[in-house]
């Protein structure tokens, strides 16, 4: 029996449930970041979204499944650009991890603030969905080090050491942005406002010289 294609009105019905879905999740990411997963309630989501409360329930099942939700994304997103980049492929893979990271947290403007506001209370980021997403940002990182070749005599780094030193300097790149550009317009002292490529090089080449043997790092 052939398979019937969708009619238009159904298609026009799934269209219009995906941007739903999407706005949703654009409007409780501003939120999270913006107060914290606690002070945000799931009438202030539908509120910001525009949307009737009962939508929240009917396309997440909660503000925690919504919660999981924005963190899966994410990290789906950074697999997805590592697959592209070929990670096993590149020269220098550790390079191009700092610049997928870079590229996921940057296209979803409110991860990186949402993602410091969490630390301070991090009753969702112990949730176990959480956890085992964000282990996802791990493995990617585990990966590269696989692939680095160790330095005679040279200290092998814990993968979540060097993990931290990655994702850190990253999140507060991007969460203290307008603090940057306010103080370049403020003070007397000299202030650069470097973009997020230059300071993704920058740290790309740090990286490198920490962990391949010398001048295996250098361009």
């Amino acid at each position: 029996m052939p398979v019937q294609s969708p009619s238009p009105q159904s298609a026009q019905r799934n269209d219009r449930g995906n941007r739903t879905r999407q706005t949703i999740l654009d409007a409780a990411a501003t939120l999270f970041a913006d107060k914290g997963f606690k002070a945000t309630g799931v009438r202030d989501i539908a509120a910001a979204a525009g949307v009737n409360q009962a939508l929240v329930s009917y396309h997440f099942g909660g503000k925690g499944a919504l919660y999981h939700e924005i963190w899966a994304e994410a990290v789906d997103h950074a697999a997805q650009l590592a697959v592209t980049t070929d990670l096993a492929g590149a020269d220098y893979p550790e390079r191009e991890l700092v610049r997928i990271f870079a590229t996921a947290m940057a296209s979803r403007r409110h991860l990186a603030p949402m993602i410091l506001r969490e630390q301070l209370d991090p009753e969702q980021l112990l949730e176990r969905k959480s956890l085992t997403k964000m282990l996802g940002f791990m493995e990617l990182t585990e990966a590269v080090l696989e692939q680095i070749p160790l330095r005679k005599g040279a200290r092998q780094y814990d993968p979540q050491i060097v993990h931290l030193c990655v994702v850190g300097p990253l999140i507060h790149f991007l969460v203290a942005t307008r603090v940057r550009e306010a103080a370049a317009q403020t003070v007397a002292r000299p202030v650069t406002t470097p973009g997020l490529d230059e300071f993704v090089d920058t740290l790309g080449d740090m990286l490198s010289h920490a962990l391949r043997p010398p001048n295996e790092g250098s361009n």
